[in-house]
Formats: structure tokens, sequence, C-alpha cells
């Protein structure tokens, strides 16, 4: 084909049937009128005839047709807002790759069942038995985070249009509050201080009724092997808590070590929750578990703020209403 005009009009009728019906005789006039004009302007450049060489350097430049349809297609259910996407990406992968790293070390360090496979304590049976179990698994987190996206995607539509920009009061997000800090680390201290003094109980209290003390008492392989890592973490988090007290402002640092802190204690309550019983009796056993399933949630909500956070103690003030 040499002629450019009949080159551009094939072209045109390519991107035209990749959109709706309606939308064809509108857009195919407006694309046809652009690339012939476009075309003219490279032909008096070059200071003779346009040619058919001339027309598919033109188009080869202005992209596939399918390409150029999906600019002219009217915006659809958009899950996922492109500048959205790297975030989305990082929570997902980050999420999955910390329940491997969990499972898989517990995988590896608790005995096998004595009922097992008959090759379930081998390294390659044990890997199968992970992947068939919590690695598969593990893909729940993805799936979770895009059922969230969609059902606020759904409701993003439902809303009322959003109001006209208008100027908005700064706020300092690395200020805080001195007494609520004075708080927390009251309670923090009165928790750690009830769950070191629990494995006691018995001692402190010997009048308790017997039912009551064992439905407080621990798994003897929790508490030597697991139970022990909360306390370094318990120590550097008040550290760190009576650092901001003083200062009376978080900074890059303290942040830093917070994000740290917060990801050391998901990978703890992560070992605990996999790596077998915390309490003896069933109930408490299972009772225990919902609740550390719920600080699990609190952990990841204080991380995620976090990060979110960690840069405004480098840069001025953030705007928020």
């Amino acid at each position: 084909m040499d002629d450019p005009k009949a080159i551009i009009e094939t072209y045109v009728d390519d991107v035209v049937r990749h959109l709706p019906r309606r939308q064809r005789h509108d857009v195919g006039y407006e694309l046809r009128s652009l690339l012939n004009e476009d075309l003219d302007g490279r032909a008096a450049d070059s200071g003779r005839p346009a040619d058919a060489a001339t027309a598919l350097e033109l188009l080869t430049a202005f992209g596939r047709p399918q390409e150029v349809a999906d600019r002219y297609r009217p915006a659809g259910f958009t899950v996922i807002r492109p500048a959205d996407a790297p975030g989305f990406a990082r929570l997902a992968l980050g999420g999955l790759v910390l329940q491997w790293a969990v499972t898989l070390t517990a995988a590896f360090t608790t005995p096998a069942p004595t009922d097992a496979w008959i090759y379930a304590d081998s390294w390659w049976g044990r890997l199968t038995t992970w992947w068939l179990s919590w690695g598969l698994g593990s893909f729940w987190w993805p799936g979770f985070l895009i059922t969230l996206t969609l059902i606020s995607a759904a409701f993003a539509r439902r809303r009322p249009e959003a109001k006209p920009w208008t100027p908005r009061r700064t706020l300092d997000r690395d200020h805080v509050n001195r007494p609520a800090i004075v708080l927390g680390l009251a309670a923090g201290m009165l928790g750690a201080t009830l769950m070191i003094a629990l494995p006691w109980l018995a001692v402190w209290a010997p009048g308790l009724p017997q039912p009551l003390l064992d439905a407080f008492a621990f798994d003897p392989q929790f508490l030597h092997r697991r139970a022990v890592w909360a306390l370094p973490l318990w120590a550097a988090g008040f550290a760190v808590q009576t650092v901001v007290l003083i200062a009376g402002r978080w900074d890059r640092r303290t942040r830093l070590v917070r994000l740290v802190l917060g990801l050391g204690w998901l990978v703890l309550l992560g070992w605990w929750l996999a790596a077998g019983r915390i309490f003896a009796a069933d109930a408490a056993d299972g009772t225990a578990r919902l609740g550390l399933l719920l600080v699990v949630g609190f952990v990841i909500v204080d991380i995620v703020v976090t990060v979110r956070r960690t840069p405004a103690s480098i840069r001025p003030p953030v705007v928020r209403a």
C-alpha cells in the first residue's frame, strides 16, 4: 500500500474497532483529521510530498491501534489507581513474604507429628508439607487486600462528587502529646508486669482456686523457648517512648526504630501463633490466639502509619484537614 492517506485510513479503522459503537464515528473523524494534519506538517517540513514511509513513521510513533483506542475509551471501574499501585504491591508482597518467613522457620524448627507422613521429618518432606499448608495458604493476604480494595472502589463510585479544593491548615505530625505518652508507658508497663508475673501466679497467690491456676498455666515449650523474646522488644519499646517523651516529638531516627520494633513484634507474634500452643488449657489457648490475632492487626496498622509518617521528619509539616 503506497497511498499514505489509505494507510492512515486503515490505521483509523483498526483503532475504532476497539471502541464502543457509539464512539467510533466521532473518534474516527477526530483521529483521521489529526493524523492527516500531522502528515501534511511532516511533508511541509521535509520539503517533499508525503509518502508511505512518512505515514508509517508517523503511525509507529503514535502507538499501536489498541493502545490508542485505550486513550479514547471512557474510564471504567478502577480498582487500584496507578498512583496507589506501588504501595499496594509492596503491602501485598511484603505480607506474603513475612508469612512465609515466619511459617517456614516454624516448619523446620517444630517437631514433626508422630502419626504424620513417613517422610515428614526430612527437609524436603517438611518443605512439601509447609508448601501445601502455610505456603499456599499465605496467598489469602493478597486476595484479602484485593477484596477490600474492590469494596472500597465500589463505595467510592457511589459517593457524591468531591468538594472543590480549598486551602487547609498545616499540622506538625511529629509533635507528641506528652500526657498520652505517659499513659501509654504506664499501661505498657502494667501489661508487661502482669504477663511476666502470670507464670508465677501459683507462687504469688496460692489461695486461688486450682481450676483458675490451671487455666492460666503456660505451655512449657512456649514459656522456655518463645516467650522470653518479648522482653527485649518491650524494653526497647519503653526506651523509645521515653526518648520521645523527653524530646516532645518524633524524629526520623525514633520512627525508624519504632518501625523495626513493629516488624520485630510482627515476626514474634507470627512465630507464637505458628509454632505451637501458648497456654496448656485448650480454652485459654484459643482465647489467647484470638487476642494475638487482634494484636497482629493493630501492629500492622501501626507499621503502616509509621511508614507513612517517617518521611515527615525530614520534610516541612504536611497539610491535613
